[in-house]
């Protein structure tokens, strides 16, 4: 007989690791203990050497669907005893336990959840400890009831018989419930108990059904979605606002209530048969679709959809953003024949979900006065994650639900490093001993709301994972509420600062990513980035280490009039593009291009343009592709981020057969002409090309001068890697046949693995950078 500890780090808590072993143990006829600490699972284990050894080896082979085994270490053990336990929780130490993302309800709740003879048929909450809410109701660590908002449900007899037998899946459960002892759902409607039958819905009062005070909430709710109305429901992290995505004038009102005129909607469909109807889908995708993280997953729209939708869900887009039911809150809205409801978050542009009634009704007023309650709290807000498909590998454009605070390994050594990120789609990054806590998305930091919860969070992981920074990192933006953040928790903690370029940190998150420590030629396509030199850089070709970088190649620059006011109005930026190609008489090209424009704006915008009046030079990529989409009469003024470039996207089907004119000039720096370009985009408006195929060739220009500049550059500085990043990399044709351009030219394309290619996923870059700094006694500011 031997006998052996093993230490189990990961994520192993919350995930049915105990019982697994449990049941493992007692397979093998081994004696022992497990116990959930802070170092992760404990497990004291005696037996004869054969036994022992394979339990080791299915600790990783066999275990649950949700652990990630990061390491099992193997050590002595002075255990004693003829059983195998559970134990209760113990806190060790100072190690840091890893919390498991929120998870989509598993195949056996859904099936219990669907069996009318199962005791929690139709139950709103059912879980079990392979699926259902982990992140967003967890305040501490250990990962235990008395640490979430469970904690205010005492289980009933049966719950608790399940939650203590090693042998149910629902063996410490955390959240366990049923209908007798769980949380509940509650209808809040806008009229008082036996007031007038009249409900405001979208745009019009309805009669509602006789008896409707006698139905169930969730049934209740779904009856208001059917007759059109506008119902704010409550999930895993915070609300959605739900609407019948079948019916366009409630689609319309949402977006007036919502002041969200062209922003696509995300939609969420009964099944994949459901999904199917509306768009076109990969197995790939559906697999993605259907997955424990249940993303919403931009799939491109049929062409002949078996059910049409109103196109003002997804306006002008060649996608549209499709999830699937992941919690039983949202399998009871399709009960009785709706397949397709349109479900976005509940929150003003660019802030957070939110996450009670009370903040519902204050931050969303005038949208909806209907909401489909409950009563487990959400302690971390927690929004969908958006994620595509693009080169055969799966892509993120928001990392949060199923995905965060899973952490990103980072494969040297690292020293601990906080990273303050950006303004637009925050995030933050803790790194420490090799792991990067990247925060979920968080909005866009310029509004209380979101600074607040900011803060909060940052708090929180700092608590969980036990980082105390040896430095922070933050952008050059000298007015980014993340980096005054980051200033004033340096001069609190006197810990030292480091400024990072903001393309040199999306450079080096995907180098983070992809385990690449040497040095690769850094592509970023972008729409805004403060640089070095004080303008905005935002097409950069960056020969780039961890610390440092060289700037090697941009595209050339213009005189933005109006700096971040020209971005909201793309026939701005066409025009500063204009100007600077060298195009005469501008007022007249002006009215040309854009009589829809009033007359004294446009030669109010024009004089700007010619004498530079409040202008800000930059490089933007962003801004190019803004430029053409206006010049080729696509989208000349815009109401959400990067809606000009999108719709221009959308419109490009074949591959053109030719490109607009590309120059580039040499003077130690590479730099890329954009005068030809947009001329060439002028003369194929004028001769009345279509926009798609304007859009076609814009897009082949891109490429081929992105893949030109890569091959020049690399081989000048003895270059084979090219690492893409930037937000304009969402462009998914941009993406794709650019990585086939630079395959062709023998170079090798990084692209970002688990974290967005737009800045939630800068903190992560800022973070690899600092830790290099430090570690080589490079600490600098700016």
């Amino acid at each position: 007989m031997s006998a052996v500890r093993y230490t189990v780090r990961g994520v192993v808590q919350g995930v049915g690791f105990r019982p697994f072993v449990y049941r493992l143990a007692r397979r093998l006829g081994l004696s022992g203990r497990v116990v959930n600490s802070d170092e992760g699972v404990l497990i004291d284990v005696a037996g004869p050497q054969e036994a022992l050894e394979t339990f080791e080896r299915s600790l990783r082979d066999e275990a649950p669907p949700l652990a990630r085994i990061d390491a099992v270490e193997r050590g002595p053990s002075s255990f004693e005893g003829d059983d195998f336990v559970i134990a209760a929780s113990e806190r060790t130490g100072e190690a840091v336990t890893l919390i498991c993302p929120d998870v989509a309800v598993c195949d056996e709740c859904a099936a219990e959840f669907e069996d009318p003879d199962d005791r929690r048929f139709h139950y709103p909450f059912i879980n079990c400890t392979n699926c259902g809410p982990r992140y967003s109701i967890i305040q501490g660590t250990p990962y235990d009831r008395p640490a979430t908002s469970m904690a205010v449900f005492e289980m009933c007899p049966d719950c608790r018989a399940e939650y203590e037998d090693p042998m149910d899946r629902r063996f410490h459960a955390q959240p366990n419930a049923c209908p007798v002892c769980g949380p509940g759902l509650t209808l809040v409607v806008p009229w008082p108990a036996g007031g007038p039958a009249e409900l405001l819905t979208g745009r019009r009062y309805v009669r509602l059904p006789e008896r409707f005070d006698a139905l169930g909430p969730a049934d209740a709710a779904r009856r208001l979605l059917r007759l059109g109305a506008i119902v704010g429901v409550k999930g895993l992290g915070g609300f959605h606002l739900a609407a019948n995505a079948l019916d366009a004038e409630t689609v319309r009102a949402l977006r007036e209530k919502k002041d969200r005129p062209a922003k696509p909607f995300a939609l969420m469909c009964r099944s994949l048969e459901a999904a199917r109807a509306v768009a076109e889908a990969t197995p790939e995708e559906e697999a993605l679709l259907a997955s424990p993280w249940a993303p919403i997953v931009l799939l491109r729209k049929r062409s002949e959809p078996e059910v049409r939708l109103p196109e003002s869900i997804a306006p002008r887009n060649a996608y549209v953003g499709v999830m699937l039911p992941y919690t039983p809150v949202h399998r009871l809205l399709f009960e009785d024949g709706l397949e397709h409801l349109i479900m976005t978050s509940a929150n003003p542009p660019g802030e957070p979900i939110v996450a009670d009634l009370d903040e519902a009704r204050e931050r969303l007023p005038g949208v909806t006065r209907t909401f489909l309650d409950h009563d487990r709290g959400v302690v971390n807000r927690n929004d969908d994650s958006v994620t595509f498909i693009e080169a055969g590998r799966v892509m993120l454009g928001r990392r949060s639900r199923g995905y965060a605070p899973y952490p990103i390994d980072v494969p040297w050594p690292t020293a601990d490093v906080f990273a303050a990120g950006t303004e637009l789609k925050a995030t933050f990054t803790f790194l420490t001993s090799g792991r990067a806590y990247v925060s979920p998305h968080l909005g866009d930091l310029d509004n209380r709301a979101t600074l607040d919860l900011y803060e909060e969070t940052v708090t929180r992981f700092r608590r969980w994972f036990r980082v105390e920074p040896d430095v922070i990192a933050h952008d050059l933006h000298p007015d980014y509420l993340a980096t005054r953040f980051a200033e004033e928790l340096s001069d609190r903690e006197g810990l030292p600062l480091t400024g990072v370029q903001h393309h040199h940190a999306h450079t080096a998150a995907v180098m983070a990513e992809n385990g690449f420590e040497g040095r690769v030629l850094g592509l970023a396509l972008d729409g805004t980035g403060y640089g070095t030199d004080g303008t905005i850089w935002g097409c950069e070709f960056l020969d780039c280490g961890l610390a440092a970088f060289d700037r090697a190649g941009h595209l050339g620059t213009v005189q933005l009039p109006g700096g971040d006011t020209a971005i909201r109005h793309p026939y701005r930026v066409a025009l500063a593009h204009l100007h600077a190609a060298g195009v005469e008489d501008l007022g007249a090209v002006a009215t040309e291009l854009f009589p829809m424009v009033p007359e004294n704006e446009r030669d109010l915008v024009v004089q700007q343009t010619e004498k530079s009046v409040g202008a800000v030079r930059t490089s933007s990529a962003g801004r190019l592709f803004d430029a053409v989409s206006a010049i080729a009469g696509v989208c000349h003024e815009i109401s959400y981020e990067a809606q000009a470039a999108i719709e221009f996207e959308s419109l490009v089907g074949e591959r053109a057969g030719r490109t607009y004119p590309i120059e580039f000039t040499e003077d130690g720096v590479l730099v890329v002409d954009p005068g030809p370009i947009v001329r060439g985009a002028l003369e194929d408006r004028r001769a009345g090309v279509e926009p798609s195929t304007i859009a076609a060739v814009f897009h082949a220009t891109v490429v081929r001068f992105c893949a030109e500049a890569a091959e020049r550059l690399a081989a000048a500085r003895d270059l084979d890697s090219v690492a893409l990043s930037g937000g304009v990399f969402q462009n998914r044709f941009l993406l794709r046949e650019l990585i086939a351009a630079l395959e062709e030219r023998g170079l090798t394309p990084l692209v970002h693995r688990d974290v967005p290619t737009n800045d939630g996923g800068v903190s992560l870059g800022q973070a690899v950078v600092a830790s290099d700094r430090a570690r080589a006694g490079r600490l600098q500011r700016g």
